[in-house]
Formats: C-alpha cells, structure tokens, sequence
C-alpha cells in the first residue's frame, strides 16, 4: 500500500466544520422528534439512535483533523490537481497529541539515563530518528525537556563533565554527533508546529539564555545547525542571539581553557559567540537571512561585516550567509520595499559597499568566493556601474525595468560605488574562483546584450531591403546584393549600429575594470603567477564562444555552465598563443572583446552574405574560405580563439584589421578603444 495521502484541504475544513455543525444540531433535533411524537400519543420505545450517530461523528473529527494539520506540518507536500496536497505520511509516526506524548515521554527517560552516564546508545538516537518529521512527536519532546536542561545533556553527550584526557575523540563522537543532528532537525520539527500547537512564545528566549558562555553557545549552534525551521521561529532566535552578542562582544584575547571547551576534545568547536550560533542556519534559511540583515532597528549587517571579530573560519560562515540572502530569492514583486527580491538587491549594494572596505577586507579574509558570487550575480548592476562611472549610495534599482539595455523582466538592482566596486573586486580576485565567477558572468551578460542589439540591426537591414525591392523590382541578383549590403554598411553606422557601438564601448568599460582587478601586469610575468594569468587567457580565448543567456530573468543558475566552458581545460604555455600585440592583460582583453563583438554580428550576419561574397565577409577571400588553411568559421560562425589553428589565428586577426572589414567592423572596434581609455582615464583620476 502506498505510503502516499492525498487531501483537499477546502473540502477537509468543510466536511470537519459540517461534522461540527450537525453534531451539535442532533441532541436537540432528537428532542424535538421525541416531543412530536408524544404530541401526536405515539409512545417511544427506548433510547433514539440519533445521539450515537452525534457521539459517532463527534469521536471521528479528532482524527480528521489530525490528518489534515498534519498535511500542513510537512514541508516536503506537494501540489497535485484539483486542489489536492499529497505527501507521505509514513513519517507520521503519532497519529495524536497523547500518541506523541507517550512516546516522547519514554525516550526523554532514555537520554536522561544514558547521557549523564556517558553511555548513549546508538539505538536511543535510532529511534530519535524515526520521530525526526512527527510533529506530535517533536513538539511533546521538547515540552519534555526544557532548554536549559536541553543544552546540559548536548554538552554532557560530549563528556563536558568530565577531564580533558577523559573526553571523546572526534572519531569516537559519532553516536554524539548523530543526537545532535537529530535533536536540530527535531526542533526544526517542533517549530512548524502541527495545526495551532506551536512552541511557546518564550521557547526563543529560554534557548537563548545565558549563551554568552562557550558551552550554552555550542548547544545552540549545534540545535539551528541542521534543523528545517518556521521562518519567525527562527528569526526570534537569531534577533536574541544578536541583541546577546551586542551585550557581550567576543574578546578573542581571552585563554581558551581546555576544560571550558565544548564538544570532542581534539575538534575545533568554532565560533561560539552569540551571532557565531547562528551563522550556518542563516546560510541554510535565506528568507530569514533577508529578514534579519534589513532589520531596521538593528542594522547588522554593519556590526557583522565591519565590528564584530571572528574566531577561526566562522567569517566564510557569515559570507555564506551574506551571499544567500542577497542571491537565492531575485524578483520584481510588490511592495516595492517589501519584495524579497528588494531585499535581495538591498543586501547586495551594502554588502559590497562594506566589502569594499580595508577594514572589512581584513576582517572576513574567508569570503572572497562569496564577494564574487554576489557580483556575478548582479553584472548588469556593475556595468551600469562603470558604464556612468556612477557614485551611488548604498540602495536598490527600483525602476519597473531595472535594466533597460535588455529584453525581458529583471529583478530587482543594486546600486553601487564605481570605485568601491572596483576596490572589492581587486580584493576578491586574489581568489581564483571568484575571478572566474565575475568572469563568467560578464561574458554571459555582454554576449547576451550585443546578441540583442545585433538582432535589432539584422531586423532593420531586412526590413529596409525588403523597401528597397519593393520599390526596385527589375533589380538584378547582383544589384540585390549590393543593395543589401549597400544597407548593412549603412545601418552599421546609425540606428541600431549606433545602438550597438555604444553597448560595446560601454561593456568595453567593465572589461577593462574586471582586467585591471584581477592585478596581471604583462606577458613576461606569467611565469611568476602562472595560474592566475592562465585562468585569465581562458577567459580572453574561450567567452566569444559561449552562447547567449536567455531573455527575461538574470542567468544566475547558467554561470557555473560558463565556468566550465570557459576553464574546463586551461594550457600554461602562455608564449605559444600570445597575440603579437597584446603585450599586456589590457591588449589580451581587448582582443576578447573584439572577438565577443565579431562572434556576435557574424551569428546575425552583420558581415554580409557568404554565399555572395559581400566584401567584408571573410568568404571574400580565397585564404580565409573552405578548403584553406585560414578557415577559421564551423557552420557560418566564427571559432573561439582557443579552438583556432595557428594559421586561422593569423588569418582571422589579418581579416579583422583589413580596411574592407572595418565598413561594418570600425565602429564598434574604435568604440571598444575609447570604452578601455575612458575607463582607465576615470580610474586613473580617482585614484582607484
């Protein structure tokens, strides 16, 4: 039979509240019967089975009910048709509130008496486990134990009373460790509650207290850390654990007495302050993450970023945290200062204002992947940027189009600092992950806008030749090929070609600054930092080759699949393929963005017709057709840099620079020289 239930949640509070209704109306239904019946000399011989029939709709609403809280309870339900939820109800192991309470009574019992003991057995966490999505369960379990009581035997499950010498290896935590992940998920349990039962409004409180010391703080932390928790459950906590931390900053030159030290004696336990508790459950809820850091009377984010000091690693927990808050959940949504998408875009522009920040820097050494994972996440926010080489405040694009340059409905934006940017990238890139990240991202964001404006101008190059055979009728074929590309050159040099020389002098722009960040000074040093100039040339020789991301919301999911394409296999011979002009990281993404350029106008045909030739396709020429060494197009398009031939390299850098090239080509070329210049020019100045 399958463990499968399916339940119309309408229909269940109908046939509970009608069941309700009628059982009520009986006793009196059946005085009234037993009344008219004597009116009438009629005599009734015993009892009326109609208050059985009461007592019997009566006994089933319970359990009606049960099953339809517990539907509620389960996160993992689904939507099926017609208005049904389904789920698997083996999980639901107490079918009642007494039935949970049994069971959670006994095994309460059971850790009392092996944990002081130190003799936790492997199978009393087993049948912890079984409970782990019973909200019958968990909720009687934790009405069971209190917190402070709670928090003594986590801390006793790992010999917490006991001398340093006589405490668990790690290796030998594994039942210890198996309790506490149960006992977090248990509470996540209890917090979502079951019908209208709910922890107590003082539960967060209870938990919190007295975690200014090592080991309450462990307790806590080990509780939120795997637990699938009711957002305002938890974001009453994580407020306490704040306002604890505010009360009792971490002093990091206190001795870390060995006795004093939580968990297994040779593991690090981590961060234990207050706010250092709550950080991995903030990362795993990004709804509660947003909540909690655009918090207006707290404002934490300054505290967190800039003030408070970390122990160990724990500031890669807060980035992570910091990330997910400002890039899992992006939208457009109203109210405008309400939407989690603003929130998102919020998060981001102080975040990175922060970031950029020596102090900052200094402090959370550990989130540099995290910087990159945000600013990948907003490219189109970092061109707009160091396109206006703009100098905002910390805020949100709320614009209805936050991005106008593209197609489609883009979330919310973040505004930001050019200089700061520029700051925090230079920062971030000395990771090479978030390097290549920042690197995909713009790739895939100027290959989808150019591929836009391009499509623009084929649209007006076909829309203008079909007016121009229209009124020319007796046209020959070779009069209609030079008309087309009569027009071609033509609308190269206005309307949508002006369109599209702007857009690469301004995607020019973030070019230069995601080159001058990541600090590669010229060719002749890449022996010295090998790996970072080889993830740098992959970008310059590989991101003509990717595909356009598609319209409508940012791409975020897809920049991963550009990292791969871009660096799936990188060389370190960086003499062998270096362009004789490019004798810097500057000349190297220059070519990059020629090539993103003319990649995308031969995908639309912006160099004319090869079957004709026109005379600024590389067809025109016998040394850049089939058959030649020099061919460097597959299937009409032109091949990545990295993916040409030593003589298509030579032949395809010999077409670009050819004066027959650059009647369509010239513009955009020239426009990505003078977006380099301004940004350098900019940068220059202001000392960035």
């Amino acid at each position: 039979m399958s463990p499968m239930v399916g339940i119309d949640p309408a229909l269940m509070t109908r046939l509970i509240n009608g069941l309700r209704r009628v059982s009520g109306l009986i006793p009196e239904l059946d005085l009234q019967v037993e009344r008219a019946l004597t009116s009438l000399g009629l005599r009734v011989w015993g009892p009326s089975a109609l208050p059985a029939i009461a007592r019997e709709m009566n006994a089933r609403i319970p359990a009606l009910q049960g099953r339809l809280d517990l539907i509620l309870a389960e996160p993992d339900r689904r939507p099926g048709s017609d208005g049904l939820l389904w789920a698997d109800e083996s999980a639901w192991l107490s079918k009642s509130p007494d039935e949970g309470a049994a069971t959670a009574a006994r095994l309460a019992r059971l850790l009392r008496a092996e944990i002081p003991d130190h003799a936790l057995d492997a199978e009393t966490v087993a049948q912890l486990e079984l409970h782990k999505n019973d909200p019958y369960f968990a909720l009687a379990f934790f009405g069971q134990i209190p917190p402070a009581e709670l928090k003594l035997l986590i801390n006793q499950a790992y010999g917490s009373d006991l001398p340093p010498s006589e405490r668990p290896l790690q290796r030998d935590a594994a039942t210890p460790d198996r309790l506490l992940t149960m006992l977090s998920t248990l509470l996540g349990t209890a917090s979502r509650g079951v019908g209208r039962t709910r922890p107590g409004d003082d539960y967060a409180a209870r938990l919190v207290e007295g975690v200014e010391d090592r080991r309450q703080a462990f307790a806590v932390k080990r509780l939120l850390m795997d637990g699938e928790f009711e957002p305002s459950f938890l974001l009453a906590v994580v407020r306490r654990l704040y306002d604890a931390d505010l009360a009792h900053p971490p002093d990091l030159s206190l001795p870390r007495d060995a006795w004093t030290m939580p968990g297994a004696r040779d593991a690090l336990p981590g961060d234990l302050s207050p706010m250092g508790a709550a950080l991995v459950a903030l990362a795993h809820h990004p709804a509660v993450a947003q909540d909690f850091l655009t918090d207006p009377e707290r404002r934490p984010l300054d505290y967190l970023m800039r003030r408070h000091v970390w122990e160990g690693e724990a500031d890669g927990d807060l980035g992570w945290a910091i990330e997910v808050a400002a890039t899992e959940i992006r939208d457009h949504e109203v109210p405008v200062g309400g939407s989690r998408g603003y929130k998102s875009a919020l998060i981001a522009s102080w975040a990175v204002r922060f970031w950029s920040g020596a102090k900052v820097q200094a402090n959370l050494p550990n989130t540099r992947a995290n910087l990159g994972n945000v600013l990948a996440q907003y490219t189109g926010d970092v061109h707009r940027t160091t396109r206006a080489f703009s100098e905002e405040m910390a805020g949100v694009m709320a614009d209805q189009d936050a991005d106008k340059n593209l197609r489609g409905a883009e979330p919310y934006g973040a505004l930001f600092d050019a200089n700061g940017v520029k700051r925090a990238m230079t920062w971030a890139f000395e990771d090479e992950g978030a390097f290549r990240t920042v690197v995909a991202a713009h790739g895939m964001y100027a290959g989808r806008m150019l591929d836009e404006v391009a499509g623009k101008i084929a649209i007006e190059v076909r829309a203008d030749f079909a007016e121009w055979r229209k009124s020319h009728p007796g046209a020959t074929p070779e009069q209609l090929d030079a008309a087309r590309q009569d027009l071609l050159e033509e609308c190269m040099s206005r309307g949508g070609g002006s369109e599209f020389t702007r857009a690469t002098r301004d995607l020019s722009r973030t070019t230069w600054l995601i080159t001058d960040a990541a600090n590669i000074s010229d060719i002749a040093a890449a022996k010295a930092t090998d790996a970072r100039f080889a993830t740098f040339k992959a970008m310059t020789e590989k991101v003509a080759g990717l595909a356009p991301g598609p319209q409508g919301k940012f791409f975020g999911l897809l920049v991963d699949e550009a990292k791969s394409l871009i660096f799936g296999t990188m060389k370190s011979n960086h003499e062998e393929t270096a362009r004789t002009d490019a004798d810097s990281a500057t000349g190297l993404a220059k070519h990059m963005f020629a090539d993103l350029t003319a990649a995308t106008m031969m995908r639309h045909d912006l160099f004319g017709d090869g079957s004709v030739p026109a005379a600024t396709h590389p067809y025109k020429h016998k040394d850049f057709s089939p058959g030649s060494d020099g061919h460097f197009l597959v299937d009409g398009r032109i091949k990545p840099w990295a993916e040409m031939t030593a003589e298509e390299r030579r032949s395809y850098d010999e077409w670009l620079s050819l004066n027959e090239t650059g009647r369509v080509f010239g513009p955009p070329g020239e426009a990505i020289e003078i977006g380099f210049e301004s940004a350098e020019k900019y940068y220059s100045q202001s000392g960035s």
